[in-house]
């Protein structure tokens, strides 16, 4: 993330938006938009991973505890949510 935030003024002269979306609450969003990315753009709380599951990036009981985990994944949507291109992480979040 904090790449992306570097390179804030490439994005922003292609039109084009960064946002993160992540399965943790909305105080650690928070604090990961101030702290890391230096509110350089939008961190979005999916707790309940809707979105996620939404975009087929959940992988089912892989959670120390058997739950289910978010996979770390790049997508560019357009502007109508239409997904033009996705990299998938080939292994699996820092648990």
């Amino acid at each position: 993330m904090r790449e992306f935030a570097r390179h804030k003024e490439n994005f922003d002269s292609l039109n084009t938006r960064v946002v993160a979306i992540s399965v943790d609450d909305r105080e650690h969003a928070r604090l990961v938009w101030e702290k890391v990315v230096d509110r350089q753009f939008t961190i979005l709380s999916d707790p309940a991973a809707q979105v996620i599951r939404t975009y087929g990036l959940v992988h089912s009981r892989a959670g120390k505890e058997g739950e289910d985990i978010a996979l770390d994944t790049t997508l560019l949507v357009d502007a109508d949510g239409r997904e033009h291109w996705r990299r998938v992480s080939a292994t699996l979040p820092d648990i």
